[in-house]
């Protein structure tokens, strides 16, 4: 139940294609800390790769209000979604 520990096997799930296990992890993750803006990036960047630039959108402005638009972590998934939607 360590959100860390939840956060890099959706990321290990994820990146090995498997994005709907590895969006359950990253989920886990922010049930147990909804300001784990790391595990909240990833979960954007799972979402564009499927296609869901939307829900990326939702983890964006929620990353937003935790650490604002200047922390990696928005820049990252911003940079993601940028390039998705250009």
């Amino acid at each position: 139940n360590d959100p860390r520990v939840l956060n890099y096997t959706g990321y290990s799930h994820r990146k090995a294609g498997r994005y709907e296990i590895g969006f359950s992890y990253y989920k886990k993750a922010l049930d147990i800390n909804p300001d784990f803006v790391l595990a909240r990036e990833y979960l954007g960047e799972g979402y564009v790769a499927t296609g869901r630039v939307d829900l990326a959108m939702v983890q964006l402005s929620e990353i937003e209000k935790r650490c604002g638009a200047t922390c990696e972590e928005y820049q990252e998934l911003a940079e993601h979604i940028a390039t998705a939607v250009n």
